[in-house]
């Protein structure tokens, strides 16, 4: 019963981790293309368009992912 939570927290722990990486990191460099890419019209996906799916994925998707592999986590079983 307190497996998945623990898996969740802990999921839940490396996307916030994973998030202000990127957010550090890589977006950064992101913008910096978009913006320079705007001159010649071929700016493609928005960093703004890219960071909702990575926070999407960091902060819903490993959590729940996390809850479901919970319960399979070797140092509780």
């Amino acid at each position: 019963m307190i497996a998945p939570l623990v898996g969740a927290l802990l999921f839940a722990a490396l996307g916030i981790a994973e998030v202000a990486l990127v957010n550090r990191s890589i977006y950064p460099s992101l913008r910096w293309r978009h913006e320079k890419a705007k001159l010649t019209q071929s700016q493609g996906l928005s960093p703004s368009t890219i960071m909702a799916l990575v926070k999407f994925q960091s902060l819903v998707l490993m959590p729940v992912l996390g809850f479901l592999l919970g319960s399979r986590l070797k140092m509780f079983g």
